[in-house]
């Protein structure tokens, strides 16, 4: 199922949700792209960011059925996906497909060589730039440690973002997925510490410039150990433009135990206000992990951590058009569905896989992104 993100301004949301239906993951994942062009020719807008989740030995057929679909339409569409290992609970194939989308005055490739490594938009009121998987660019011999991978991919996205004007202080969020996170969560933390310290980003007290961020289990079709994907942004022209670091009433800050990034941020373009809540879980304020071992109460305090969040913002749940659940454990997948519909996300388009979270005891993870329109239009429909 297709949900629009609908706004007045120049970014838009695009999610699809897998509904398992029999057959081969090529004709499914054709469907989804013939659907998504549409909705993007209408809006006559190009393709920022793309991030597939699926088991990994569907992403030859979702590649195949992307190509099919998309034809005439792939100029758009030209920066290629980050396909990250999220098979959907249960099965094998495509749990589902985020995308970001600009209505943009102008656009242009960042390339290096002959790769393509993501776009800049030249928007109204904004310029934006999103970069896809920029860990393959720090990638060395398959006998390179997870720290020297992660450090390597946080260079490289600097090199980049330099090379194309901005900097890590116009990163308003990241996404980085991590092959056996359990393994080495702490010592990425550190590498990612001393990275966003050494580029300047760590202030005190919760005013530091970091980005607000994922941290989850994923592989990639690389072999790699670190994907980071980022979305930066800069002001252009006189439209109202203002990024905003979020704090949450109900957790301490991430920088408090060790891991740089912010609990969410704004970014408001024009009469629209977006919001980049970080990937979430059961955490209190005083960044402990809670609720052991009780998945109901966890998603519980998750939602209502991300809800906190949102409010913050001016924002609450109804304006999430994009959201991604993680879940340690695919035998919780219904109970999360009928935990969601009580709590009212069930209207959420939720891709929902099936990852390890940052720590043992964590058993699910939400992160998401809300649209609060400047005007009283709808903030989404399904299609």
């Amino acid at each position: 199922m297709l949900s629009v993100g609908k706004s007045p301004s120049d970014l838009g949301l695009l999610t699809w949700t897998s509904e398992g239906r029999p057959g081969d993951v090529s004709d499914e994942a054709e469907e989804a792209y013939r659907a998504m062009a549409a909705a993007l020719g209408e809006a006559s807008s190009v393709v920022l960011q793309e991030r597939v989740f699926g088991d990994l030995q569907s992403a030859g057929g979702v590649a195949v059925g992307r190509a099919r679909a998309l034809g005439t339409a792939s100029a758009a569409w030209v920066v290629p996906p980050t396909y990250v290992e999220g098979a959907p609970a249960g099965r094998r194939g495509l749990a589902g497909i985020h995308v970001l989308t600009a209505r943009a005055e102008d656009s242009r490739l960042v390339t290096e060589g002959e790769r393509v490594l993501g776009r800049a938009a030249d928007l109204p009121g904004a310029r934006l730039l999103g970069l896809y998987d920029v860990g393959r660019l720090g990638s060395g011999p398959s006998s390179l440690g997870p720290q020297e991978d992660a450090a390597n991919a946080l260079d490289a996205a600097q090199r980049t973002l330099e090379s194309s004007g901005f900097s890590f202080r116009d990163v308003i969020r990241t996404w980085f997925y991590l092959r056996d996170i359990l393994d080495w969560y702490g010592p990425f933390n550190r590498v990612r510490s001393e990275a966003f310290r050494r580029m300047g980003l760590m202030g005190g007290n919760g005013d530091g410039a970091i980005p607000a961020s994922t941290g989850i289990e994923g592989r990639n079709a690389r072999g790699g150990w670190c994907t980071l994907d980022l979305i930066a942004a800069q002001p252009r022209g006189d439209q109202p433009f203002e990024m905003r670091r979020l704090h949450n009433s109900l957790q301490s800050e991430a920088t408090r135990y060790g891991s740089a990034f912010a609990r969410g941020m704004a970014l408001t373009l024009g009469a629209c206000r977006y919001v980049f809540v970080s990937g979430t879980a059961s955490i209190d304020d005083q960044g402990r992990s809670t609720h052991f071992g009780d998945f109901e109460a966890q998603t519980r305090q998750t939602v209502d951590a991300v809800g906190a969040l949102l409010g913050s913002a001016g924002a609450s749940l109804r304006d999430v058009c994009q959201a991604t659940a993680f879940l340690k454990n695919a035998r919780d997948a219904r109970s999360f569905e009928r935990i969601a519909a009580r709590m009212g996300l069930d209207a959420v388009p939720t891709v929902v896989t099936v990852a390890d979270v940052c720590r043992e005891e964590l058993l699910v993870e939400i992160d998401a992104t809300a649209l609060v329109p400047g005007d009283a239009s709808p903030p989404r429909q399904r299609v």
